[in-house]
């Protein structure tokens, strides 16, 4: 299963291990700073250039490129082996993602908390136990999602992860520790997890949905879809 998700998560078997280090930043990997991640940190803030994407009227997923955001939030996911996934929340609903890969970034995405659906914990549990999978549903092989706004528009994704020939694939299971600027303690985040992408008309960037069930740990569970395109480092600016 790691090689699979380490093919879907796009890292690259190329990468060579970096040196090791001795050091902790909050929220980080054990061994990475903040140099590591274009200075991105806990309580640090970033402002991040996608300007083109006005261009492509297709694309669901917007963004402002001017303000600097504060960085109130780190999450990391341990997938083993060397491989993380170390996400930096923004103060405007979004978070920036770094895979990781032998102390290396490898790439990085941009996600909105485009819809959220708060769930009951009897509406968790069916929706991620289920027996009967149905079609749109966490794991189908394509979902559909609605603008926000008044155009009524619909754009369908294709599943990323799992068997391509499936109709219903089983989501991923990730287990994140995140800290926040209130606190030096983590707390612990339970995703189902499965990602979508489609190809935006007239560019070569590909959108993306991370659809996502998430036990906060703290008694609340919810359904997410994550709206998300690729950012390049040069992209990133953190002070």
């Amino acid at each position: 299963m790691f090689k699979t998700l380490k093919n879907l998560l796009g890292a690259s078997d190329e990468a060579a291990p970096a040196e090791s280090k001795a050091t902790f930043s909050a929220g980080l990997p054990l061994g990475m700073t903040p140099d590591d991640f274009e200075g991105l940190r806990l309580d640090g803030r970033v402002k991040i250039e996608l300007a083109e994407l006005s261009a492509f009227p297709d694309t669901l997923f917007g963004w402002s490129s001017e303000p600097y955001h504060h960085v109130a939030a780190v999450g990391h996911v341990d997938l083993g082996q060397g491989s993380h996934l170390v996400r930096f929340y923004l103060d405007n609903d979004t978070w920036l993602q770094a895979n990781v890969e032998n102390q290396r970034v490898i790439e990085y995405k941009l996600f909105d908390f485009y819809r959220v659906t708060h769930l009951s914990d009897g509406e968790f549990d069916a929706l991620v136990n289920a027996e009967d999978k149905k079609a749109g549903q966490l794991g189908a092989q394509t979902i559909t999602v609605e603008a926000t706004d008044t155009t009524g528009r619909e754009c369908q994704y294709q599943r990323v992860w799992g068997d391509e020939a499936s109709l219903w694939s089983p989501p991923v299971l990730l287990e994140e520790q995140v800290m926040t600027t209130e606190s030096v303690m983590t707390r612990s985040v339970t995703h189902h997890a499965m990602l979508y992408e489609r190809q935006i008309e007239g560019a070569e960037r590909m959108e993306y949905v991370l659809l996502n069930a998430e036990n906060d740990g703290e008694g609340g569970f919810m359904l997410v879809q994550n709206l998300g395109v690729d950012v390049t480092s040069v992209d990133i600016d953190a002070i």
